[in-house]
C-alpha cells in the first residue's frame, strides 16, 4: 500500500468515526431518527470538506514536489512548479527545490558550452583523439582520427570492430606505426571507467633526428679517414720516391698500412652496428636476470651496481641487455681511479617505461658529442657504445638523455636516462 491510499484510509476513518460518535451521542439524548440522520447528513458535508483539503494539502504538494524533482533528475528544464499559498508550509521547501534546479541549469549551461569550445577544438585539432565509454564503445572522435582510420567512425561502435585492442591496459591501432606516438589514458567519469586515445605523429622529428644523426656522422667519417688516409698516402709516397726499397722500410710502412687499414675496418664493423639493428621484439621480461648479468663483467672490488624499483620491464630483452651492459662497462672505465658505483632504477611513468642509471664518476666532458657515433676520448675506445645505446632506445620510439650530476660546482658523476612507450607495437 502507497503513502497515497494510506492517507485516504485514515482521513476516511476518521470521518466514520466523528460521524459514528455524533450519532451515538445523540441517540443516547433521545433525538429522533429523523433528527440523528438530518444532523449526520449536514456534518457530513464539512467533515468530507476538511479531509479533502487535508489531503490536498499533505498528498498533492508533495506528489508534486516529488514530481517535479523526478522531472529535474531526467533533464527536463522547461517544466515550473506551481506557486504555492504563502502560508503553505512547503513553500519553503519549493523555493529550495527551484533554486537548486535553477543552480543546476546554470552548470549544466555552463558544462555544455565548456564540451561545445573543447569538440570544437578538437575538431580543428590535427593530432588524432577519440573517447571510449567503459564497454568500449566510441563516444567522440575528432576529423583527424576520422581521416586517419580511414573508415567510418559511428558513435557507439566498439573498439575492436574500428580495429583497435586493447592490451595490458592500453589501446592500440595498426594504423599508428613507428612513425607515431600513441597514448592511452583511463579517467573515471561518474564513476565508470572510460579511455582517452591519441596519437602523435613523430615523423618529422624522427627524420630531423635523422638528418643530425647523418651529419654528425659524415663529420666524423670524414675526420677518421683522413687521420687514416693520409699518413698511408704519405708513406706510400715516400716508397715509391726511392730508387732502391729498402727493406726494413718497406716492412715498417706496410705494418703501419696494415695496422691503419685494420682501425678502418673495425671502424666499419662497428659502423653496421648502428645500421643493421633488428627491430625490437617487446615483451614483458626481468630486469633483474640483465643486471645480475652486468655484474658477472665487472670486478666487483672495483664496481657496485645497486638496483631500485620495478623489476618487471617493458622491451627487448637483448637490446636492452646490450645497453645496460654498455652503460655499466663505460661507467666503470670513466672511473679508473676510484671504487665505482653504479645505481639503476627502473618505474613506470603516464605509460612510459622508464630506466636510469647513475654514477660516481667524472661524468661527460662533451655534451656536443656524447652521443655522436665514434667520437670518443677513451683510449682504444670506439665511440660506439653510447650511440649504440641510443639506437637501441630510438627503435623502441623512446629517447635517451644523459646530464651530469652536479653538487655546488664539481660534477659528482653521470646520469643516463631511459624512456618509451609501453603500448608500443612494431
Amino acid at each position: 500500500m502507497n503513502h497515497e491510499k494510506a492517507l485516504i484510509i485514515i482521513l476516511s476513518s476518521l470521518v466514520l468515526i466523528i460521524l459514528s460518535l455524533v450519532g451515538a451521542l445523540t441517540l443516547s439524548i433521545s433525538w429522533s431518527l429523523l433528527s440523528v440522520a438530518t444532523l449526520l447528513f449536514v456534518l457530513a458535508y464539512p467533515l468530507i470538506w476538511l479531509a479533502w483539503r487535508c489531503y490536498s494539502f499533505w498528498c498533492q504538494a508533495i506528489m508534486q514536489l516529488t514530481t517535479f524533482t523526478q522531472v529535474l533528475k531526467e533533464g527536463e528544464r522547461n517544466l515550473r512548479f506551481k506557486h504555492q499559498h504563502p502560508d503553505n508550509l512547503l513553500l519553503g521547501l519549493q523555493k529550495e527545490i527551484t533554486g537548486l534546479a535553477q543552480i543546476n541549469l546554470a552548470t549544466a549551461q555552463q558544462h555544455q558550452s565548456l564540451d561545445n569550445l573543447l569538440s570544437h577544438i578538437l575538431d580543428a585539432w590535427s593530432v588524432p583523439v577519440c573517447l571510449f565509454d567503459e564497454n568500449l564503445q566510441l563516444s567522440y572522435r575528432n576529423t583527424a582520427m576520422n581521416e586517419q582510420i580511414q573508415q567510418p567512425m559511428l558513435l557507439g561502435s566498439f573498439a575492436n570492430d574500428l580495429g583497435f585492442k586493447l592490451q595490458n591496459g592500453q589501446l592500440t591501432h595498426p594504423k599508428f606505426d613507428q612513425a607515431w606516438q600513441c597514448q592511452s589514458i583511463q579517467y573515471l567519469q561518474e564513476k565508470q571507467q572510460h579511455w582517452l586515445f591519441s596519437a602523435i605523429n613523430i615523423s618529422q622529428l624522427l627524420n630531423k633526428n635523422s638528418s643530425v644523426t647523418q651529419q654528425n656522422l659524415i663529420r666524423v667519417l670524414g675526420h677518421e679517414l683522413r687521420n687514416s688516409l693520409t699518413p698511408m698516402a704519405s708513406m706510400t709516397d715516400t716508397l715509391l720516391s726511392a730508387d732502391v726499397l729498402n727493406e726494413q722500410q718497406t716492412r715498417l710502412v706496410l705494418t703501419r698500412i696494415h695496422k691503419r687499414s685494420n682501425r678502418l675496418l673495425s671502424f666499419i664493423s662497428e659502423y653496421s652496428k648502428l645500421t643493421q639493428l633488428p627491430l625490437p621484439k617487446l615483451e614483458w621480461f626481468d630486469l633483474m636476470e640483465i643486471i645480475d648479468e652486468a655484474k658477472l663483467l665487472v670486478i666487483e672490488q672495483l664496481c657496485v651496481i645497486e638496483f631500485q624499483g620495478n623489476q618487471k620491464c617493458f622491451g627487448d630483452a637483448e637490446q636492452i641487455a646490450q645497453v645496460i651492459i654498455n652503460l655499466v662497462k663505460n661507467a666503470q672505465e670513466a672511473n679508473e681511479n676510484t671504487q665505482t658505483k653504479i645505481m639503476i632504477k627502473a618505474y613506470y611513468k603516464q605509460g612510459q617505461q622508464i630506466i636510469e642509471i647513475e654514477d660516481n664518476g667524472p661524468g661527460f666532458s662533451n655534451f656536443n658529442n656524447v652521443l655522436t657515433p665514434f667520437y670518443t676520448t677513451k683510449s682504444g675506445g670506439s665511440g660506439i657504445g653510447l650511440s649504440l645505446c641510443s639506437e637501441i632506445i630510438k627503435n623502441h620510439l623512446g629517447q635517451l638523455r644523459v646530464e651530469n650530476i652536479h653538487q655546488q660546482e664539481n660534477v659528482t658523476g653521470a646520469k643516463v636516462s631511459m624512456q618509451w612507450p609501453l603500448n608500443v607495437e612494431t
